[in-house]
């Protein structure tokens, strides 16, 4: 088989540089079409991409090198005219598809060449950074401006500059321009929606804030830091909790990051220090924020100064609660020494009472003090209450005797030797250190009956107004009404004794002569009947039988009013026995049946069986007679019927007539003290019959009541127990 001839060297060499050419030409298809595609992409993307000519901006600025200028902004600052000289040198060399439809562009021979043409003074600003950018060598550079176009209108518009970005071309920098005009549009509404807040916020009459969702405090109004003197470096982030009193930050602060975590919803009191150092009460309210998507932004919250209305709710509660006091005694002095405990710490740290005695002079009767540690001194400061004769202008001094309130809303150190009665009392007073006072006097029925002095010291740095000022003369009128009224009582209650004692002395006094005036009447009935004639005997015995009633009804009436001293004096003696209260009361209907009869009012028994208790037999008679005779009085001529029965371990006496009967508002006082149920013209007697009747009654542990209305008569029943109870033993 013949050899193929061998190749030369030559034709190999050949034959590679064949296949090297045609892969080199295949490579720069590829780049071609890749460039194609690159370019298409960059034709058709979103945003406006250009290719701008800085060569020569590169060669200026060389100059300005060459020069020794170091500070290219500083220089652009001083020389504007070479910024817009720098404008017209850079030359457009091709835009994209996305730059016409921006910049209202037909062609893209429109946008080719200078820059001017799209430029603001505004556009200056970003064009200075390029070209400091381009000095120092910085490849790229990021910014936002406002450019125009051709037909004039404003674009925001978001810059990215990228110099040596061009292959093959170091002077080339490749610039993209995305419109942000919505984006600003909405960013400037944001802004403005945010100055309007802030500014509605600064001139609200109420603090506001702002949080993070983390709690941190981003936003204060004007009012918070005019209030608290604080700033937005003290105040923001948790700073505001230096504000708060130090007693309340721990409960603060827990309650706001309980409801943050819970993004709930709260409302908190704390004291609130003001700029010149007094602690305000505030109430603090918040809602919180959420975004578009229901995520937690944070807080918006209000903070109100409510120490007026907390002053105001603490007075109405220490006035409720002072009127109770006020109503729970009659002691004048014991009721004025509640009020003014009361007083301190709700109204005042030192409260003092001065009160008129009845010879005229005055006295200290109470000095109550919130701090204990003012004990001793307030023993001192009892040692000069308001005096007649004293320092007129002492504030307590001049409510006493010209009858007015003093207040000293705000008093100084060197006020105070002036209104002292003497240096031994200036010092005193200096040593309670009062900020604040109030003296108002007790007046009641045009007479000053003392002086009650409200103090505020530095303890609580309460300053008195016309609201404290106010109340605390409401407080003084209804105290003075409670002293006049506790005077009154015991003057009553003397009047009451000395009325006793008088009656009691009155009724020794007749009942001393009754007796032997009823025994010469006895006499003079047996003289006439064995003396004289049958015609005159008989007018004298009727004579003498009118004395003896009117003798037994003045008896009737002194033993009840002995009764009734016995009674105020807690001396009515009962002397128990086994008594049949069925046969008792025959007795007393046997006895009253004539007269009874002769009114046209006769007494009706009804009765079953014995009912036996332990009972006083002559006042229970006293009680049965009572009620029967008043029964016949009042009966108008009909029947009176009693019924006496036992239903349990208890004995019932009901005792009804049929007469003038009493009004409804009678029958709640008819068993008081000289009460009546009808008019005393028409008939006699003192009021002290059912008196008696319900007291002996209750010694003996029962009761009586009574149902009646005009003209249906009266039912009166009495309810005994037939055993005596151990109490009563």
């Amino acid at each position: 088989m013949a050899k193929a001839p061998r190749k030369s060297p030559e034709g190999r060499r050949g034959a590679r540089s064949g296949d090297e050419r045609a892969a080199l030409l295949r490579r720069v298809a590829e780049l071609e079409e890749r460039e194609a595609h690159a370019r298409q992409i960059l034709q058709k993307v979103g945003v406006s991409i250009w290719e701008e000519d800085f060569s020569q901006v590169q060669e200026a600025l060389s100059a300005l090198r060459r020069q020794g200028v170091q500070d290219v902004r500083a220089y652009c600052a001083e020389h504007p005219e070479f910024v817009r000289h720098a404008v017209g040198l850079v030359r457009v060399v091709d835009v994209n598809d996305t730059s016409l439809r921006m910049f209202h562009a037909s062609s893209r021979e429109e946008l080719l060449g200078s820059l001017e043409r799209i430029f603001l003074p505004e556009t200056l600003e970003v064009f200075i950074e390029q070209l400091v950018t381009l000095a120092e060598g910085r490849s790229s550079l990021q910014a936002e401006s406002v450019v125009r176009t051709l037909d004039g209108q404003r674009i925001d518009v978001f810059f990215t500059f990228a110099w040596d970005a061009v292959v093959g071309r170091a002077d080339r920098a490749l610039v993209t321009l995305m419109d942000i005009s919505e984006r600003k549009v909405a960013e400037r509404a944001l802004q403005e929606s945010e100055t309007r807040f802030r500014n509605m916020a600064d001139h609200a009459p109420v603090m506001m804030w702002v949080t993070d969702a983390q709690g941190s405090c981003v936003y204060l109004n004007r009012h918070w830091y005019d209030f608290t003197g604080q700033t937005e470096a003290t105040a923001l982030g948790f700073g505001w909790l230096n504000a708060l009193h130090p007693d309340d930050v721990e409960s603060t602060q827990a309650i706001f990051l309980d409801a943050n975590a819970r993004h709930a919803p709260f409302r908190l009191d704390y004291r609130l220090r003001r700029v010149d150092g007094e602690y305000r009460w505030a109430i603090d309210a918040a809602s919180p924020r959420f975004g578009p998507g229901g995520e937690f932004l944070g807080y918006i919250g209000s903070v109100i100064d409510i120490t007026e209305r907390r002053r105001r709710e603490d007075l109405l509660r220490f006035l409720v609660e002072t009127g109770t006091t006020l109503a729970s005694s009659l002691d004048g002095a014991a009721t004025l020494t509640s009020l003014a405990r009361l007083a301190v710490p709700s109204l005042a740290d030192w409260c003092m009472v001065d009160l008129v005695e009845e010879d005229g002079s005055v006295r200290r009767v109470e000095v109550a003090v919130a701090d204990p540690a003012d004990a001793l001194l307030a023993e001192e400061v009892r040692r000069f209450p308001a005096r007649m004769d004293g320092n007129p202008g002492h504030p307590p001094t001049t409510a006493l005797r010209e009858g007015r309130s003093v207040l000293l809303s705000e008093v100084k150190p060197d006020l105070l030797p002036p209104l002292a009665h003497n240096d031994a009392h200036a010092r005193t007073m200096a040593a309670v250190r009062t900020i604040s006072l109030m003296s108002v006097p007790l007046m009641a029925r045009g007479r000053t009956l003392g002086v009650l002095t409200f103090i505020s010291t530095a303890h609580s740095g309460r300053h008195y107004g016309t609201a404290e000022l106010a109340a605390a003369e409401d407080l003084a009128r209804r105290a003075a009404l409670t002293a006049d009224n506790a005077r009154l009582y015991r003057d009553a209650q003397r009047a009451v004794r000395l009325r006793d004692e008088f009656l009691s002395v009155a009724s020794h006094e007749l009942k001393t002569p009754l007796t032997p005036l009823s025994l010469k009447l006895q006499v003079l009935v047996r003289e006439v009947q064995a003396r004289c004639e049958a015609p005159l005997a008989q007018r004298l015995l009727g004579h003498l039988d009118a004395c003896r009633h009117q003798v037994k009804r003045l008896s009737e009436l002194v033993h009840g009013l002995l009764d009734v001293t016995h009674l105020s004096e807690g001396q009515l003696y009962l002397e128990r026995e086994e008594v049949d209260l069925v046969v008792l009361v025959r007795e007393v209907v046997a006895r009253l049946q004539s007269q009874a009869e002769r009114t046209g009012s006769p007494l009706m028994l009804e009765a079953e069986g014995p009912v036996v208790g332990q009972w006083d037999r002559l006042r229970l008679e006293q009680v049965v007679s009572h009620l029967l005779s008043n029964a016949v009085k009042y009966g108008a001529g009909h029947p009176v019927s009693i019924r006496v029965q036992a239903t349990g371990a208890r004995a019932h006496l009901v005792v009804k007539d049929q007469g003038i009967g009493m009004e409804p508002q009678m029958l709640a006082r008819i068993f008081e003290k000289f009460e009546r149920g009808v008019s005393e013209r028409h008939y006699g007697g003192l009021g002290l019959g059912l008196y008696v009747t319900r007291q002996t009654l209750h010694a003996m542990g029962g009761t009586v009541s009574v149902e009646s209305a005009p003209g249906k008569g009266a039912t009166f029943t009495v309810e005994l127990p037939l055993r005596q109870s151990p109490a009563a033993s």
